[in-house]
């Protein structure tokens, strides 16, 4: 049996663009759980999904509290270091679409988005490795991380002594991609990362051309290509409509049955 694909959404109600996601992955036969803090009046969701409670995995209020203002990306590097820690299976960005199931003879399932960055929209780490832990345990407030360099270290002390530089304050993915990627390099498990076709081979520059001739993105999906990252930061503003026709995700969307409503 395919492990669980484990996912988390903020909101009420799941836009189309989730629904592809969650639709095409329940299609490679991986079981579903999506997890949310608002589970009790969360809709949208499609058949056989399983809905948790996030406070299931993560109810530290340390960590939670991201989930309040504007850094929920930063609250969700956490939520998935959590479901790794309990060994719930892979975890999913709400971005991603799914081609081929995700059978990899490895513990450590990640990819590189481009050279010298590893992403982690697809993602599975041992419970109990040293890279899990030291993602867990990322201090809340005045941490320089090791991969900073000369410039961004200068900076970061200057700010410390003004006052305490708190995690939501450092440059964005510093907790997530940025460390991923460190941590694989010195503890010599970037070689066991993807190329970037497997689960990124729409670069993030290009994101737009999802909503563009599908044509287009038959041509960048290689044999190995198990998932296409949509890039959700580049195509929100697309997705606030309904995919234009003859699109990749228009298409997609017919395939599985999406209703494209505007609410991405």
């Amino acid at each position: 049996m395919l492990e669980m694909i484990n996912s988390l959404w903020f909101g009420d109600r799941l836009g189309y663009l989730e629904q592809l996601s969650i639709k095409t992955a329940l299609s490679t036969g991986h079981p579903y759980t999506l997890y949310s803090y608002e589970s009790d009046r969360l809709s949208g969701v499609p058949q056989g999904v399983e809905v948790k409670d996030a406070r299931s995995v993560m109810n530290d209020s340390r960590r939670v509290r991201y989930f309040e203002g504007k850094f929920k990306a930063l609250g969700s590097d956490f939520f998935r270091y959590e479901v790794f820690a309990r060994g719930l299976g892979f975890w999913a960005d709400l971005d991603v679409l799914f081609l081929r199931p995700l059978e990899f003879d490895d513990d450590y399932v990640f990819g590189w988005e481009k050279p010298n960055s590893i992403n982690g929209a697809i993602l599975k780490l041992p419970a109990g490795s040293s890279m899990l832990e030291q993602l867990r345990n990322i201090p809340e407030r005045d941490w320089c991380p090791q991969f900073f360099g000369p410039r961004r270290r200068l900076l970061y002390y200057l700010r410390r002594i003004r006052g305490h530089v708190e995690l939501e304050d450092l440059p964005w993915g510093a907790a997530g991609p940025a460390m991923l990627t460190y941590l694989a390099q010195t503890l010599g498990l970037s070689n066991r990362a993807q190329p970037a076709p497997v689960f990124y081979p729409v670069p993030y520059s290009q994101a737009e051309m999802l909503f563009g001739p599908a044509e287009r993105v038959h041509a960048l999906i290689k044999p190995e290509t198990c998932a296409v990252h949509m890039w959700h930061s580049r195509i929100h503003q697309l997705a606030q409509q309904p995919p234009p026709n003859g699109s990749y995700i228009e298409e997609l969307c017919r395939k599985f049955d999406v209703a494209t409503n505007g609410s991405g």
